[in-house]
């Protein structure tokens, strides 16, 4: 099916709610030329040519030539992290990090694990922040980091909180986005790291019923103890924790399509998609009007 009906089609599925450009960057993320993004393969190069390209469309400045972070892990593997920034006004020298890692589990044979949910919609709802960003300047300065090997050990965000573009001591917040186009089996979205902001979760509790807070050990207010979920570790957020940073994480839980050829974007749930969207652009929203010293409370 030609790429222009294929979006046709999303874009009626979804009754268009959500911006064309975020529905679109899913769907070529996670199309099968990508061949699932797997960290140093081609499709992870095509990926990155795509995210620095969106990143130019939108006049977002460049730390190193073509948005590139380099580094390597593991042994002698190497990773390319694309990181972009968009300089603020009344808190210039005060940044907001924002990550979503859009590597996955490139290819089996003849199957290929697209990845869609895990992590196309992140980056895409991280191209749609910088969209919306770019259209003011914002209180705080933001900087973009589409994360390379997180699938396997988070290395992208480790090697970007270990040689950062900027000081450490002047990244204020790490909002991380990571599976927020399907709901877990009760509904929900989470988000991980607010209760040192109460008045955030006053405002999302007042208009997102389908929010999961999720407290430092990992515990939901309403579910038993999982030792299996880690929070605090569960994705690009861990390392900025571990440094002392603040950090939000809005993610999803697994499902059954979670790290399978079937991760697709016919399987995005269009209602589910716009309130994660809403409910990110709702958070930064309230984030532009806090002083940095809010920002900063020590972690939880």
């Amino acid at each position: 099916m030609p790429f222009k009906l294929q979006f046709w089609l999303l874009c009626c599925l979804l009754a268009c709610p959500a911006s064309a450009a975020l529905l679109e960057d899913i769907q070529q993320l996670s199309a099968p030329v990508m061949q699932g993004r797997k960290t140093g393969t081609e499709g992870a190069v095509l990926a990155q040519h795509f995210i620095a390209q969106r990143y130019a469309s939108l006049q977002l400045s460049q730390f190193s030539p073509d948005y590139r972070q380099t580094f390597n892990f593991g042994n002698n593997k190497a990773g390319v992290n694309i990181v972009a920034y968009h300089r603020g006004c009344t808190y210039p020298e005060n940044y907001i990090v924002v990550t979503a890692h859009y590597d996955h589990l490139g290819k089996q044979g003849r199957k290929i694990f697209h990845g869609a949910d895990d992590n196309a919609s992140g980056v895409a709802a991280m191209l749609e922040l910088a969209a919306r960003l770019t259209q003011r300047c914002p209180a705080y300065s933001y900087v973009f980091v589409a994360t390379d090997a997180e699938e396997g050990g988070l290395h992208g965000s480790k090697a970007f909180v270990a040689a950062p573009p900027v000081s450490l001591s002047s990244i204020v917040l790490n909002l991380n986005l990571d599976m927020i186009s399907r709901a877990d089996w009760r509904g929900r979205l989470y988000l991980t790291g607010a209760k040192r902001y109460p008045t955030l979760l006053e405002e999302l509790e007042r208009h997102f019923n389908k929010l999961q807070f999720v407290h430092h050990r990992g515990l939901p207010r309403t579910a038993r103890s999982n030792p299996r979920h880690d929070w605090p570790n569960a994705s690009d957020h861990g390392p900025f924790h571990r440094a002392g940073i603040a950090y939000l994480f809005f993610g999803g839980q697994e499902h059954p399509q979670y790290h399978t050829p079937d991760d697709t974007w016919q399987r995005i749930q269009p209602e589910f998609l716009t309130m994660a969207m809403q409910a990110i652009w709702h958070t930064v929203q309230w984030l532009e009007q806090q002083p940095p010293t809010v920002l900063q409370r020590a972690v939880q």
